[in-house]
């Protein structure tokens, strides 16, 4: 009763360290996404600040060739990367909205865990403590039982089979 009782009691420190740093790596993951979410707001808004101006050279009719010998205007070049912009940022968004609920799922369930083994008090483990006292006190006294039950039967020329 006591091994089952420790084991599940240090499965669940085990779990409950597990999430801890699982909800640690997902809280630096999110802090990390969040960082990036806001570069790539900050980019975009530089290459809408670089929209205006190219819509205003647009206006004038400047357009340029591709490697390739396609004519594009800057209008086109910009829509590109806005439209890349756009779709790396609600791909980051995604993650950290994925992340953020896996985080409190994680956090959820670690709160139940705390409360649960917050019912196991000083107390607790001492009748423990006490209980694998006894129980190694009676395996002791068990061993000389049959020390003393084998020397009976020895004397008395009885078989002597040894736990059963």
């Amino acid at each position: 009763m006591y091994s089952e009782l420790q084991k599940c009691y240090l499965k669940e420190i085990k779990t409950n360290r597990e999430q801890s740093e699982a909800i640690k790596n997902l809280t630096i993951k999110i802090h990390e996404l969040e960082h990036n979410l806001r570069e790539q707001r900050q980019r975009i808004e530089q290459l809408e600040c670089k929209k205006v101006s190219w819509k205003t050279s647009a206006i004038s009719g400047k357009r340029s060739r591709t490697p390739e010998g396609e004519v594009t205007s800057r209008r086109d070049i910009s829509e590109k990367k806005e439209s890349c912009c756009s779709k790396y940022l609600e791909l980051l968004l995604k993650e950290i909205k994925k992340l953020k609920k896996e985080n409190e799922k994680l956090s959820t369930e670690r709160r139940a865990l705390k409360n649960e083994l917050a019912g196991l008090d000083k107390d607790f483990f001492e009748e423990i403590e006490d209980l694998k006292r006894a129980v190694q006190e009676s395996v002791k006294l068990n061993n000389q039982y049959e020390k003393c039950l084998k020397q009976i039967s020895v004397m008395y020329g009885l078989p002597f089979i040894a736990h059963l």
